[in-house]
């Protein structure tokens, strides 16, 4: 399980960022593909049902992404260009609390529809049984008719065990092979007629188990998101962020940003450092205003890139003349409560003398302020 990116919401919120922007690959009807795969996931209603924390039964439907924006550049046969999906508030909550299941993707995708169900259902439950200890003992035992029913979608129920194995061997056997199972049974029932099978898992699930769940958070692999970051988060949040300053508006989730607002922010990144961008945006925004021009778009903006880099370079120098300043001001101080310290010091010492040698210091100095107003004098009078 990697650390996942930063999770930064739009333009200056912390919260996590629900949405997946990006192009889709392809052309034509390439490009369709994805549509169609993502339209089947759109229309795909999630129904849970639960208990409250107040005792009340909870049924909650949702559908995986709640909003879908397709762009192409002009017309309805174009090829798409950039797709936006808003993920459900509970998926991202869940991601949020790191409240989600980690499947092993290659033996998903070498696995057909029936197995693909059966790996899942015996990972969730061997996953809830193993406590670190019990490798040798763990197991678990389900009816074949609840399989049927519960697991693969209303799955006729044949009465021969030589039915079942017809029915389930082999995808069974495709997970010992890969070695998610060490082995099945399939035994008759005692308390009512039907047949209960056994399942102990291989050594592939321990491996993913402690790969997936016993690893230190500190010792998971970290993505390196930065190239993401620059092609689609940060444009993104650029454009939200300009948004906010020019409507002096908070922007929610379900605002959508036109392509070529992001190619702008795109474009502007390049000269301005992300962390930047609040001020430029402020400073080109305050530049406009002065001339009444209504800034619309991010693409308004270029313009002033010449003169908040003149700005900028004015700022650091006047912060560098401030910083030295207020050096200078603080050695002067130290400099003034050192003499201050000595002074004190130099009194308290003179006044614990004895008297004949305060004398003696009052006339040695007396006699040195002389010849050096007699100094004086001459030099004045020289000059």
């Amino acid at each position: 399980m990697p650390e996942r990116c930063s999770p930064q919401g739009p333009a200056v919120r912390s919260k996590m960022s629900a949405h997946i922007s990006g192009p889709l690959g392809g052309r034509g009807a390439d490009s369709e593909q994805p549509l169609r795969a993502i339209t089947q996931i759109q229309t795909t209603l999630v129904s849970a049902s639960f208990r409250s924390t107040d005792g009340h039964f909870v049924e909650k439907r949702f559908n995986i992404f709640s909003n879908t924006r397709i762009e192409r550049r002009e017309f309805a046969s174009d090829p798409i260009e950039t797709c936006t999906i808003t993920l459900a508030e509970p998926i991202v909550k869940s991601l949020q609390d790191e409240h989600f299941t980690c499947l092993n993707h290659s033996l998903i995708i070498a696995l057909g529809t029936m197995g693909q169900a059966l790996y899942i259902r015996l990972l969730f439950h061997f996953a809830n049984r193993f406590d670190g200890r019990n490798r040798d003992q763990l197991e678990f035992r389900k009816r074949y008719d609840d399989i049927c029913n519960e697991w693969l979608g209303g799955l006729t129920i044949v009465k021969h065990r030589s039915k079942i194995r017809d029915r389930l061997g082999h995808h069974l056997d495709q997970l010992i092979t890969y070695g998610f199972l060490r082995s099945y049974r399939i035994a008759k029932a005692k308390s009512r007629p039907g047949f209960v099978m056994t399942f102990l898992p291989g050594a592939l699930f321990f491996y993913d188990y402690d790969r997936f769940y016993r690893i230190a958070p500190c010792d998971r692999p970290v993505l390196d998101c930065s190239a993401d970051r620059r092609e689609t988060s940060e444009p993104l949040k650029v454009a939200y962020l300009f948004m906010e300053r020019r409507t002096g508006a908070r922007v929610v989730s379900s605002n959508f940003i036109p392509t070529k607002d992001k190619e702008n922010a795109k474009q502007l990144l390049v000269q301005v450092a992300f962390k930047e961008m609040p001020a430029f945006i402020d400073y080109a925004l305050a530049e406009a205003s002065r001339t009444n021009f209504d800034v619309q778009t991010l693409g308004g903006l270029k313009q002033y890139l010449p003169g908040y880099t003149a700005f900028q370079a004015r700022q650091l120098a006047a912060r560098a003349a401030h910083t030295a300043w207020k050096a200078k001001e603080s050695a002067d101080a130290e400099k003034s409560a050192y003499e201050a310290y000595k002074r004190a010091q130099s009194e308290k010492l003179f006044e614990a003398l004895p008297a004949e040698h305060k004398f003696q210091i009052e006339q040695r100095c007396e006699q040195r302020l002389r010849r050096w107003n007699a100094a004086a004098d001459w030099r004045r009078s020289a000059g």
